[in-house]
């Protein structure tokens, strides 16, 4: 009956630091969880820095560059991605993305520069496991369009 019991003993103190380390955890992992805010994207990471600007294109010929090519499809269908774990053909995608996005702004005007670096910023946070948010490339893109509309855009 004795060793019955020690085993019993042993279960339920297994039982209670399990269970204690489980609490532990998801307390950690609601640090971690998205709030109600809207988190901004502010520093680009480092993953594919652009050239320095040429200037090659003002802000016109900067948003056809981005919204009347497959860019603007590419990212708008990858963005529902940058808050899961990458895969080698999501990561694939995303650096491509991102070089894509850094050869754009190698040419762009300044405001351009601004709006493609926050497009760009949460697959480069995704690329580098942080955590990026889906909604903050949303935001990026409807900013860039309202900006290029503003500049002579006719999209």
């Amino acid at each position: 009956m004795s060793t019955s019991k020690n085993w019993a003993t042993a279960a339920l103190v297994s039982c209670a630091l399990l269970l204690s380390g489980c609490a532990a955890l998801e307390s950690m992992a609601s640090d971690f969880a998205p709030s109600g805010e809207e988190v901004t994207q502010i520093v680009p990471s480092p993953v594919a820095k652009a050239p320095i600007s040429t200037g090659e294109y003002d802000l016109v010929e900067s948003c056809n560059a981005f919204f009347k090519t497959r860019l603007v499809t590419d990212v708008t269908a990858a963005k529902p991605a940058v808050q899961a774990p990458l895969n080698e053909e999501l990561t694939g995608a995303f650096s491509t993305i991102s070089k894509t996005i850094g050869l754009l702004i190698g040419k762009a005007d300044a405001v351009s520069i601004e709006h493609l670096e926050a497009v760009r910023a949460p697959f480069d946070q995704a690329l580098d496991g942080s955590i990026a948010r889906p909604k903050a490339v949303d935001a990026a893109i409807k900013n860039y369009e309202t900006a290029c509309t503003e500049g002579g855009f006719k999209g």
